[in-house]
């Protein structure tokens, strides 16, 4: 009797620990695949992210020197001695000369190209901004009851009506109160090297310039042939390609 006891409580005992190791296991198999997932998506998306910024700095040449280029990298360094060039000097649009491989090359610099600049290479964030602005308080005639009702006007959105001529309301005192109001601000980045590398693959993305015309700009991924990595032994981080760019259309949006 004790025996069988003995061995009921070592088989209770191994099925507890066999049930706990087949939960750990079905927790891998949901959790695993799906962090998997996440990251081919963040990949695939930053990648994206990397190839639109190229396009825009391709386009952004082709507006000073009237052609593209297929050294993407020289065609950052040279978006970005424009921009430093007119951070130095605010009058420096229209016929100019830079220095790029050894030559001087004449370029157009259109007016307010510096603010395309800073709106296309830069990230969008949510912030707060607080502001100190005066608030009218003033009286207005309700034509429904007759009497004269109490508003509250802003210093500057309500400025339309204050301001207008046929407003028949009194503005009878003026405090200065605080506003905390929720803005969507950007952050500049610089156009560095880091950019011209997949972060998947660690390789360069291929850009060439095609057409008669040398028209045609083409940014590929390096991922053309698909990208396998093993993970976790039983698992698979794979992709079949991150797409690309033709002309400011890319493949993943059609």
């Amino acid at each position: 009797m004790q025996e069988q006891q003995y061995y009921n409580e070592k088989w209770s005992f191994v099925i507890k620990w066999i049930a706990v190791i087949l939960i750990v296991i079905l927790l891998l198999v949901i959790f695993i695949p799906s962090n998997i997932w996440r990251q081919e998506n963040s990949m695939r998306d930053r990648s994206q992210w990397k190839m639109e910024q190229l396009w825009d700095a391709e386009r952004m040449y082709h507006k000073l020197t009237g052609y593209y280029d297929a050294d993407i990298k020289g065609v950052l360094w040279f978006v970005s001695a424009v921009r430093d060039s007119i951070l130095a000097d605010s009058e420096y649009i229209g016929d100019q000369v830079i220095n790029y491989k050894g030559e001087n090359i004449k370029i157009s610099v259109p007016e307010f190209w510096f603010t395309e600049y800073d709106t296309v290479f830069s990230r969008p964030y949510h912030a707060k901004d607080t502001n100190l602005v005066g608030v009218y308080t003033a009286i207005e005639l309700n034509p429904e009851s007759g009497s004269w009702d109490t508003v509250f006007l802003g210093e500057y959105k309500d400025r339309y009506k204050y301001n207008d001529t046929l407003w028949e309301g009194i503005i009878i005192d003026t405090t200065i109160d605080t506003i905390i109001e929720k803005v969507i601000k950007y952050k500049h980045f610089n156009l560095v090297d880091s950019l011209l590398i997949c972060p998947l693959t660690d390789e360069e993305y291929n850009v060439k310039v095609k057409g008669k015309e040398s028209d045609t700009v083409i940014i590929h991924s390096p991922i053309r042939g698909g990208y396998k990595d093993r993970k976790f032994l039983f698992f698979t981080f794979q992709d079949t390609g991150h797409g690309y760019i033709m002309n400011g259309e890319a493949s993943w949006d059609k």
